[in-house]
């Protein structure tokens, strides 16, 4: 009964979220590796760890992912990835000052 209970209260981890804990538990800081070493720790495939890559960039702070030659890279500037704030103090800085 026990293992039955156990089972029900688990949920299983969502590509997305099985790709950010790489990052967060995988990765050296600022150390940049190719999507194909991405590909082969996770099993994932190429386009799909692109895709998610490329959702992971609008949506979090702290990673960077881009095109370096023939290849596509990915590195991360902080201990863990965090999602992007909507409201911050920077929005100030790109609205024009209100002059009386």
């Amino acid at each position: 009964m026990n293992i039955i209970m156990s089972k029900l209260k688990y949920t299983p981890k969502t590509g997305f979220e099985k790709i950010i804990e790489y990052f967060n538990n995988s990765l050296e800081i600022n150390h940049p590796v190719a999507i194909a070493k991405i590909v082969e720790d996770t099993g994932f495939s190429w386009s799909f760890v692109k895709k998610t890559l490329t959702k992971i960039k609008s949506e979090y702070d702290g990673f960077y992912f881009e095109k370096s030659g023939n290849t596509w890279i990915t590195w991360k500037d902080r201990e863990h990835l965090i999602r992007k704030l909507e409201e911050t103090c920077s929005r100030f800085l790109n609205e024009p000052e209100n002059k009386c």
